[in-house]
């Protein structure tokens, strides 16, 4: 009899180890992989393990503007984005644990347009779901991401079942290293500039729990020896006020440094009419001196020096790329 019931036992769980793989495999298969626009996961799993000095991290102020390629080339650090569509800062803090898993950075700079946000913006299912499955997946789905997309976020064929049917080849390729490290090439533009950027007010629930996030990404970096950069995107979004509220609470403390790049638009020195993609965003034009503003003010007042050896030649290659895009952009990023 016993004998009988482990046969069964094991029958069962090699039906189950089955089924498990199966239901994997579809999982990824299925679940749309993300190239651009933030949240990429996948090809930020493919850098080389401590390879990486300086993570960006914010809402599209962040993946649209900084390109990693351009500050390597002013300051011979190499940098990566791990930014997220209108992400809420306690995601960022989420973002930043699972970043450390892999990279051991000497700065992180965080663009701080997020302490506006709500508790949920719209892109949970992207933000979350592009995450690597692990503790910190697991917590921003219990704690950051809407109840009525948490199934989905657990048990991703709830949202993408379907999709089977439209697969196509490049759909299934494996993630390769991003050319671009996270930033989101973005040409032409419109003629409104920052001015042009309506400015938002915080409500107080908002403010609180923003604030509370920054505190933890705070302390995080300080257990890891990490300096912490908290900035403002050369944008009108949030009011001075606001602003200087966010700051008042950081000054003074060890390890961490404010950067408000609307200060500096002298220095940045982006044409209002043609450097930007919207009023929120930058354009490539914009984007690259942006990127090499950041790359000297870090040379200027962070005490931080790149790790040797660097892959030059990867490196050397993603500048390269940026240019060749710059000089001949996709039609599908141009908005003329």
């Amino acid at each position: 009899m016993k004998h009988i019931f482990k046969r069964e036992l094991a029958a069962f769980l090699a039906a189950a180890a089955v089924l498990g793989g199966i239901l994997a495999g579809a999982t990824h298969y299925l679940t749309p992989q993300q190239h651009d626009y933030g949240s990429v996961w996948g090809m930020y799993e493919q850098e080389q393990t401590d390879s990486i000095d300086v993570l960006f991290f914010g809402s599209s102020v962040t993946y649209c503007d900084v390109v990693p390629a351009v500050y390597w080339e002013n300051s011979g650090l190499t940098a990566f984005v791990q930014a997220g569509p209108e992400q809420p800062l306690p995601l960022t803090l989420d973002y930043l644990k699972e970043s450390l898993r892999t990279q051991s950075p000497k700065a992180v700079f965080v663009e701080c347009t997020g302490i506006a946000f709500h508790k949920y913006m719209g892109f949970t299912k992207t933000n979350i779901g592009q995450m690597p499955w692990g503790i910190n997946r697991l917590h921003a789905t219990f704690f950051n991401a809407e109840p009525e997309v948490r199934k989905g976020l657990l048990f991703p064929l709830y949202f993408y079942h379907d999709r089977w049917t439209t697969l196509k080849s490049e759909d299934v390729q494996p993630y390769t290293e991003d050319m671009l490290a996270g930033y989101t090439f973005l040409s032409g533009g419109t003629d409104k500039g920052p001015d042009d950027c309506e400015t938002v007010d915080i409500a107080p629930e908002d403010w609180e729990r923003n604030m509370d996030a920054l505190e933890d990404i705070y302390a995080l970096c300080r257990r890891n020896n990490i300096q912490l950069v908290l900035y403002r995107a050369p944008t009108k979004r949030l009011h001075d006020a606001d602003w200087n509220r966010l700051t008042a609470q950081f000054d003074g403390r060890d390890g961490v440094s404010t950067l408000n790049c609307s200060d500096y638009t002298a220095q940045i020195a982006a044409d209002p009419e043609n450097d930007f993609y919207d009023s929120l965003h930058y354009n490539c034009v914009g984007a690259e001196k942006f990127s090499a503003f950041l790359a000297d003010w870090t040379k200027n007042n962070l005490s931080i020096s790149p790790d040797e050896p660097q892959d030059t030649v990867l490196w050397t290659a993603r500048l390269q790329h940026f240019r060749d895009l710059t000089a001949n952009p996709p039609q599908e990023n141009t908005n003329a």
